[in-house]
C-alpha cells in the first residue's frame, strides 16, 4: 500500500493572508509582569489608574508638538 502524503502547502499562503500578514511587534512594548513582586504590581496598577489625567495630557502636547513640526 502507498504511503499517504504528509505536508503541503495547499491554501496556506491564502489563509495566512485573509487577515493580512503583520509586521511582528517588538518585545519591549509588551514587558511581562509575571513573575513580579506582587504589591509593587498592585501599585503600579493603581499608579497608571490615578495618573490617566497627566498622561493624557503628556500626549496631547506630543500630538501638538508633532503637528507644529509637520507645519
Amino acid at each position: 500500500m502507498a504511503k499517504s502524503k504528509n505536508h503541503t502547502n495547499h491554501n496556506q499562503s491564502h489563509k495566512n493572508h485573509r487577515n493580512g500578514i503583520k509586521r511582528a511587534v517588538p518585545l519591549f512594548l509588551h514587558n511581562s509582569k509575571r513573575g513580579g513582586w506582587l504589591p509593587a504590581l498592585v501599585n503600579s496598577r493603581r499608579v497608571r489608574k490615578n495618573n490617566q489625567k497627566e498622561a493624557i495630557k503628556r500626549r496631547r502636547e506630543r500630538i501638538a508638538q508633532f503637528q507644529a513640526k509637520q507645519n
